[in-house]
């Protein structure tokens, strides 16, 4: 195998969490159906549109923040048991679609939970929880026309080549619209093998990223904060370079990828 490339357990990256021994604060969420868990902001201003996250000095507005999540998971037992997301607008069986930006601006077209289509009691048995941020590289390369919901939101698609953004952040320095820093992760160096459509059979760097989180258990009311700031923490994003589709062995993407394994940027509340 070229060193260059990379399979999807080498690059199926591995953090876990801290988990705060404080309980939930579900009244800020109302009432919950078993299997749900909401995500939550952290770090940012919310009191106006659009969303504001910090860095160094500046503020810099949210002009897009989202990600997929595929693959659930639960240990039980010490073994690991694969479910599923109930089917919603937002999920398939196997896939997620979180989208945070318009949470303030147009709710409608925002989700900021996931729900996992498990009983309270299988909950109540799970000593960790994982998941990766990505999608499958057929599901992830197909017609975009021919997929459903949530794999057809062309916000987060690139090209048939390229695929889809697994994780999409996209700021701009409040009070200076025209400085602007993106990150847009997903597979990178993709081949076409097709002759009369493109058909992506390999990538040199699927750059998705696994993700354990560790459960309480008898715990069923579990809410995960979001940090943005970890995302880009220790780079400077009015120098850096924007960051898409792009390998994971070159700054800045080295950098960022390993912010999203090693620092707490989703952690339990």
């Amino acid at each position: 195998m070229n060193k260059h490339s990379r399979s999807a357990s080498l690059l199926a990256l591995l953090f876990t969490a801290t988990l705060s021994l404080s309980g939930c604060d579900v009244g800020s969420f109302g009432s919950r159906e078993a299997g749900e868990i909401p995500f939550k902001l952290v770090g940012v201003e919310t009191d106006a549109c659009p969303v504001i996250v910090r860095a160094g000095n500046d503020r810099w507005n949210i002009d897009y923040f989202g990600f997929y999540l595929s693959k659930p998971e639960v240990r039980v037992d010490g073994k690991w048991q694969r479910v599923k997301f109930k089917q919603t607008q937002w999920q398939t069986p196997s896939t997620a679609l979180l989208k945070f930006h318009t949470m303030c601006s147009n709710p409608s077209d925002a989700n900021n939970k996931i729900v996992l289509d498990v009983s309270e009691e299988l909950l109540k048995l799970s000593t960790n929880l994982r998941f990766t941020m990505g999608l499958p590289l057929e599901q992830n390369h197909a017609d975009i026309n021919k997929q459903t919901s949530p794999i057809n939101d062309k916000s987060m698609f690139a090209n048939q080549l390229d695929g889809h953004m697994f994780l999409r952040l996209d700021v701009s320095k409040t009070g200076d619209p025209s400085s602007t820093w993106s990150y847009h992760l997903g597979n990178a160096g993709c081949e076409d093998t097709g002759i009369d459509e493109v058909k992506v059979e390999s990538c040199a760097f699927t750059n998705r990223v696994e993700f354990i989180l560790p459960m309480t258990q008898l715990d069923t009311d579990l809410d995960l904060d979001i940090s943005v700031s970890n995302i880009f923490a220790q780079l400077d994003i009015n120098e850096v370079d924007d960051c898409k589709f792009a390998s994971s062995e070159i700054a800045p993407c080295k950098k960022l990828i390993n912010n999203l394994v090693y620092r707490p940027w989703i952690k339990w509340h």
